[in-house]
């Protein structure tokens, strides 16, 4: 961590003054993808303050969803209003927050029992984000009703990267992309043709209704565990969308990790999510499906072709697209195995 200084450190007391706090240093703790937090010694312990690239509208949307949870009494961190009452503060093109500091013990991919309590947690913040009625100004976000728009919009840019590929024959990662392209694009239509069923607009419109949320980006860098238990120490983001959005992320992340689709260990996350929030035989479909979707396959293309990982080197993308074909190869017979695996996770979870 680094002390701020000069013309940097002015600004921030300016934002900081806008709380009711007495600000003794401020420490720059860490600073990416368009996001900086810096850490706030006051006389009332450690705050975070967040200063992130983005329309104060759409900071507005996430604050109020973080305090909506926290109102519902979900265990995440306490956000601070300014002393007008705001949750946010927009400056310069930026948005600021500012929070609790909390610390806890490091949340990671590979700890079975962690990943079961934040299953949980994810069950309990979809109960939690109901009812959520953003501030008039808020500039929301929102997928519900767009999956076919997104599924076909990375079906053409899949079949327009493959149109690149063949024309680097020499290239080994569009070598490799060949082998497995149209295995991806056949996988992805059939998820395109599932979407079609007359459930997914019933529930697209039920969760509408219910007026709830989901994360952006379901990351384990947002948790800490205090005392045993699973604690949100920051809100990164929000969008509207079906809640099997959030398990198809968390279950790919988790996976591909470990280079292999685990079937029991899918079997024991889904236990613990259904265990607080029941999903219907017809909403585990939507996920099977979501999860057939070569979602990753696509993301690994989309950086390549782009080059939008520039530091990466052609070895790393060449063994991160080895380890999705591994991943998505190995998740098949998951895939092919629904009545069976939702039975089981029904009986783990005492759920019907």
């Amino acid at each position: 961590m680094e002390e701020t200084t000069g013309l940097e450190s002015e600004h921030l007391k300016k934002v900081l003054s806008f709380y009711p706090f007495e600000v003794s240093n401020i420490i720059l703790q860490s600073s990416r993808s368009g996001r900086t937090m810096w850490e706030v010694e006051t006389e009332e312990g450690l705050k975070i303050l967040k200063q992130a690239h983005m329309h104060p509208k759409r900071m507005l949307f996430i604050a109020g969803a973080h305090l909506h949870l926290l109102q519902n009494g979900l265990p995440i961190t306490n956000i601070h209003k300014t002393k007008r009452g705001g949750f946010c503060i927009g400056s310069d093109g930026y948005a600021y927050v500012l929070y609790d500091k909390h610390q806890g013990k490091e949340v990671i991919y590979y700890n079975k029992e962690q990943l079961e309590k934040v299953l949980i947690y994810a069950g309990k913040f979809q109960q939690a984000s109901e009812g959520y009625v953003p501030m008039q100004e808020s500039k929301i976000r929102s997928r519900l009703g767009k999956w076919h728009k997104l599924y076909r919009w990375k079906l053409q840019e899949l079949e327009g990267n493959k149109r690149i590929a063949l024309s680097f024959p020499d290239d080994v990662f569009s070598t490799m992309f060949l082998e497995y392209v149209d295995k991806m694009l056949a996988r992805g239509k059939r998820a395109l043709q599932e979407i079609d069923d007359p459930y997914y607009d019933q529930w697209t419109k039920e969760v509408i209704a219910s007026n709830s949320f989901c994360q952006q980006d379901f990351t384990l860098a947002r948790f800490a565990e205090i005392d045993d238990a699973v604690f949100m120490k920051e809100l990164h983001s929000i969008t509207s969308d079906l809640p099997v959005r959030d398990l198809r992320i968390i279950l790919n992340k988790v996976m591909k990790k470990m280079s292999v689709w685990d079937t029991n260990l899918a079997i024991h996350m889904l236990s613990a999510y259904d265990s607080e929030n029941s999903l219907s035989e017809k909403q585990f479909r939507i996920l099977w499906t979501d999860l057939s979707f070569p979602h990753l396959f696509c993301a690994i293309a989309h950086k390549y072709y782009l080059g939008q990982k520039r530091s990466w080197s052609d070895e790393k993308y060449i063994w991160a697209l080895q380890n999705i074909i591994a991943l998505e190869d190995s998740k098949e017979e998951f895939l092919q195995s629904f009545s069976d695996i939702y039975h089981e996770i029904k009986s783990n979870s005492g759920g019907k």
